[in-house]
C-alpha cells in the first residue's frame, strides 16, 4: 500500500539536502499515476518551494501510448529556479543535468476549465525558446510512476527569446539541436516528433480543473522536449532551434 507521508518524506529530504535515494521502497511507493501526483504534491509541500509555474513531460501521444498514459505527465516549476537566457549554474546545483530543448508559454490570464487548445490561444502572453534542465533525486533512472513522484524531475529552467509571430504556428516542427560544449547531444528533424504543444496546454488545463486548481497569469508552462532529453555533467549549453534562435545556459565545475 502506496505510504504517501513516508514517500514524499524521503523524496522532500532529498531535495532539500541535495542527496541521492535509492528507488522507494516497495512497500511505500505510489502504483499508478494518480498515486505518484499524491506523492508529487505532498513533497511539493514539504520542501517548502514556492510553485511558479508547471513542466510536462511525455509530450507526444507515441511516448503517452507506450506508458500507459492518457496524456503529459505533469509536474512542477519552480519559483527561483526559472532563469533567463544565459544562465550559470554549477555542478553543485545539479545532480543528473538531462538537457531539454523546449517550448515555453507565459498565461496572460486564465482559461475556463472547459477550454480548447483554440480557446487557450487568447489566454496566452507569450511563446517563447527555452531550456528545461531537468533532474531527479534517484541513483538510478526510474521507471515512469516514480519519477512523476519526484516532482516530475524539476531541476531548473531557461526561459530564452520571446518567438515573433507564435500565433501564426509556423515556428512548429522545425529542426532542433541540442549542444555541450560545442558537442552535438541531440537533433530531432521529424515534425512528427515535436511535443503536441497546444493539446498538452489542453490536457494541463484540464488536469488542473479536475483538481481545482487552474491556470493564472503569469504562470510559466515548458510544453516538452522538441529533442531527445539528454544528460550531460557541465559545460555551455546551446537549444539550436533553426530560423528561430538559440537559446543558451552554462553548467560549470564547482
Amino acid at each position: 500500500m502506496t505510504d504517501i507521508k513516508a514517500a514524499s518524506r524521503i523524496l522532500a529530504d532529498a531535495f532539500v539536502n541535495h542527496t541521492l535515494i535509492e528507488p522507494l521502497p516497495a512497500d511505500i511507493a505510489p502504483k499508478s499515476f494518480d498515486e505518484a501526483y499524491e506523492v508529487q504534491n505532498a513533497t511539493l509541500a514539504l520542501t517548502g518551494a514556492k510553485q511558479a509555474g508547471w513542466k510536462l513531460a511525455v509530450a507526444t501521444r507515441a511516448a503517452q501510448e507506450k506508458i500507459g498514459a492518457d496524456g503529459p505527465l505533469v509536474g512542477p516549476l519552480l519559483d527561483g529556479r526559472i532563469l533567463g537566457e544565459g544562465a550559470k549554474l554549477t555542478t553543485n546545483d545539479l545532480n543528473f543535468p538531462n538537457i531539454e530543448a523546449e517550448i515555453a508559454v507565459v498565461m496572460a490570464s486564465t482559461p475556463a476549465p472547459d477550454a480548447t487548445s483554440s480557446d487557450i490561444l487568447d489566454h496566452i502572453k507569450s511563446m517563447h525558446l527555452a531550456i528545461e534542465i531537468a533532474d531527479r533525486r534517484y541513483h538510478e533512472k526510474q521507471d515512469p510512476v516514480q519519477t512523476l513522484a519526484d516532482l516530475n524531475s524539476t531541476g531548473y529552467f531557461v526561459l530564452g527569446q520571446e518567438i515573433d509571430g507564435w500565433r501564426d504556428l509556423g515556428f512548429i516542427g522545425g529542426t532542433v539541436t541540442t549542444k555541450s560544449d560545442g558537442n552535438v547531444l541531440a537533433t530531432n528533424d521529424d515534425p512528427d516528433a515535436w511535443p503536441e504543444i497546444f493539446g498538452g496546454l489542453e490536457y494541463l488545463v484540464g488536469f488542473l480543473a479536475k483538481r481545482g486548481q487552474s491556470l493564472k497569469a503569469g504562470d510559466v508552462i515548458t510544453t516538452g522536449a522538441c529533442a531527445l532529453p539528454t544528460i550531460t555533467p557541465h559545460g555551455k549549453i546551446e537549444a539550436i532551434f533553426d530560423g528561430l534562435g538559440t537559446v543558451t545556459a552554462e553548467i560549470s565545475k564547482a
